[in-house]
C-alpha cells in the first residue's frame, strides 16, 4: 500500500469499537474513535506522517482485527510492525509501556523513572495519553499511583474491564476525570 495514506476500518470487538489505521506495511492506528483525543491523534498523525486519511480496508488492518479478536478471546499475542509518529520522549514512553506484560500494571510515577523523566510525571501520562496505538502499545496497563483505573481517553470502565481480562485485580472508581 502506498507510503502516502492511512488507510483505516472500523473493527468491533468484545470490548468496543476500534478504528485501525495502516500506513504502507505497518499498523499506526488502533483508537477508540468515542475517545477524547480521537480527532487530535488522528490530525497529527495527518500532519506527522504528511498523508491524508481514507476509510478502506488494509491486509495490515484485517490483520489488526483479528489478532485483537484472537487476543481477547484465547489470549494471543499481537505482535506486528508498528508505525508510530512522535517525539523522542513519546517513543520512549511507548516502547516502555509495549514492555509492560499482560497481566501486569505500572504507575505513571514508576513509568516516568524508568524512562528516564523522573521529574516529568505529568509529561509521561501526557504521552501516555498521545499513543495511537491503544491495544498494541497497552497504555490500560498505566495506572495512577493509587491503584485506581484512572483516565483511560475518556473511556474509564473500557480500561477497567480490559485490566479484569488481563486478571488484574483494580478499583474502578466513578468519580474519574472525563
Amino acid at each position: 500500500m502506498p507510503e502516502n495514506t492511512i488507510y483505516t476500518m472500523r473493527h468491533r470487538f468484545r470490548y468496543g469499537e476500534v478504528v485501525l489505521g495502516s500506513i504502507g506495511d505497518s499498523l499506526c492506528l488502533c483508537l477508540w474513535p468515542e475517545s477524547t483525543h480521537y480527532s487530535a491523534v488522528v490530525r497529527r498523525l495527518q500532519r506527522g506522517f504528511d498523508v491524508n486519511v481514507v476509510e478502506q480496508p488494509t491486509a495490515v488492518t484485517q490483520t489488526a482485527a483479528s489478532m485483537i479478536d484472537n487476543q481477547f478471546m484465547h489470549c494471543m499475542p499481537m505482535t506486528m510492525p508498528l508505525r508510530t509518529y512522535g517525539t523522542p520522549m513519546q517513543q520512549a514512553v511507548w516502547r516502555a509501556i509495549a514492555a509492560i506484560p499482560p497481566g501486569h500494571t505500572e504507575s505513571y510515577s514508576d513509568l516516568a523513572r524508568r524512562t528516564g523523566y523522573h521529574t516529568a510525571v505529568r509529561a509521561v501520562a501526557s504521552a501516555v495519553g498521545a499513543n495511537a496505538l491503544n491495544l498494541f502499545i497497552p497504555c490500560h496497563r498505566v495506572l495512577p499511583a493509587d491503584g485506581t483505573v484512572g483516565n483511560y481517553a475518556g473511556l474509564p470502565y473500557t480500561k477497567y474491564r480490559l485490566l479484569r481480562h488481563e486478571g488484574v485485580a483494580v478499583e474502578y472508581c466513578r468519580n474519574v476525570r472525563i
